[in-house]
């Protein structure tokens, strides 16, 4: 899954919150695990 541009991703394990400003394939990960769209449920 590409990354969405300009979207907020968070890390549920750490709380840390990336912005998205270059689109790219794959996926962010943080602590080991991947991160989740802010506000996804």
């Amino acid at each position: 899954m590409a990354n969405q541009v300009g979207k907020r991703y968070i890390c549920k394990k750490c709380g840390s919150e990336f912005i998205v400003t270059r689109p790219g394939e794959g996926a962010l990960k943080c602590c080991g695990q991947p991160t989740e769209i802010k506000g996804s449920n």
